[in-house]
């Protein structure tokens, strides 16, 4: 059977519009009834990445997790809202982000990120043992509530990749540096959607994020929610209204091998509006080598050194830089690979840099850019292929 995505235009985040917005959004899938009962505790999973304000549209918007709360609330649900931010603690982020203040207008609360339960999981791929945030034992029904946004090293972040933040704190650099490639990342996503098995999906994409995402690209108005019980499923119809091939996107390649969920649209059963009418041309994508190096038929450890020449290096922006330290303390290499204090030129330790770009998914100033190696910035005629220099 075709997997059901619901997708509801919108034109901002006014509260009582949202509210009536994603609750029209869900009534083809069954309506909030479908996922909650009476009595039942509801673990709403926004992203809440870093302490950054509604309109960086780096986080969900407190105007989505309010609606989502008074949805399951008139379900006869207890709501409980948390994440394990990648910076900071849940309290501090979750009033920066404007959560809040949510919380406070409905009552509901924050859920247990800071304790830790084990999970036994066998038959998973990567992870036989997951260590997660105690808000995900203490629920009866998970609810993710992702953001539409690029990311550097994971092409896109949306409704799968969004549950790789009940990993508590600094457990997350320590995955990064364990999975270095992309594709291995993708697979403990997956392995975590296998044991936390999300229930519902509801994606704010009123405002996105193009460009250097997750935290450093720039807001960009789209203009709708997509819900939907398959995951994979909604973030294939993502893929498609920002133009971004599906199969580019590591954890859908995952869930595609594993099949766990729809990852064509040929499989969508497409609810609500029109999708075509939402798609957004001139998307500002990030770009990836790998698919061009599977048909190149060149030696394996030419493509490994291609490969690593294309790669991104992250560094920093002396005139912003802080001195802060985050990047250091969020690198998952030890000894750090970035050093902000070090001389000019010596602040990144190439060889040692995973490229997993924490630093710069975690810097509050903007201060970590992405830039071309010298090689590539060396050779013009190649250059023009490659991704294109981009500042936060």
């Amino acid at each position: 059977m075709p997997s059901v995505v619901s997708l509801k235009r919108t034109r901002d985040y006014d509260p009582e519009a949202v509210t009536r917005a994603i609750r029209e959004c869900l009534a083809p899938l069954g309506g909030i009834g479908a996922v909650v009962r009476p009595g039942q505790t509801v673990l709403l999973k926004p992203n809440l990445l870093a302490g950054y304000a509604p309109e960086r549209a780096v986080t969900t918007h407190p105007s989505v997790v309010r609606a989502a709360i008074l949805l399951v609330q008139e379900a006869g649900g207890r709501a409980i809202v948390g994440d394990s931010p990648g910076v900071g603690a849940l309290s501090s982020v979750a009033k920066t982000c404007g959560i809040a203040a949510v919380l406070a207008e409905t009552g509901a609360r924050l859920a247990d990120c800071e304790r830790a339960v084990d999970f036994d999981a066998p038959k998973n791929t990567v992870a036989k043992r997951l260590t997660l945030v105690k808000a995900v034992a203490d629920a009866d029904v998970l609810i993710t509530l992702p953001k539409l946004k690029t990311h550097g090293h994971m092409t896109m972040t949306g409704a799968l990749k969004n549950q790789f933040g009940l990993i508590p704190g600094k457990l997350k650099a320590q995955w990064h540096f364990r999975l270095q490639r992309p594709e291995w990342l993708a697979e403990l996503i997956l392995d975590i959607h296998r044991v936390v098995r999300p229930r519902l999906a509801i994606m704010d994409a009123v405002v996105g994020m193009e460009g250097q995402g997750p935290t450093g690209g720039r807001p960009r108005q789209l203009g709708f929610f997509l819900a939907g019980h398959d995951l994979a499923a909604v973030d294939t119809l993502a893929c498609h209204l920002i133009g971004l091939d599906p199969r580019v996107v590591p954890t859908l390649e995952a869930a595609r091998r594993r099949g766990a969920g729809a990852t064509s649209i040929a499989e969508l059963q497409i609810a609500g509006d029109d999708w075509r009418g939402l798609c957004q041309p001139g998307f500002q994508k990030i770009s990836k080598l790998d698919d061009l190096l599977r048909i190149v038929p060149l030696p394996m450890g030419l493509l490994r050194w291609i490969r690593e020449q294309w790669t991104l290096r992250p560094t920093i922006q002396a005139g912003r830089c802080t001195g802060c330290g985050i990047c250091a303390d969020g690198c998952p290499v030890s000894p750090s690979a970035i050093r902000p204090a070090a001389a000019a030129g010596g602040e990144i330790d190439e060889a040692r840099c995973i490229r997993c770009y924490c630093c710069h998914e975690f810097c509050p100033n903007q201060a970590i850019s992405l830039e071309r190696s010298r090689f590539l910035r060396r050779l013009r005629p190649l250059a023009r292929f490659a991704t294109p220099r981009l500042r936060r």
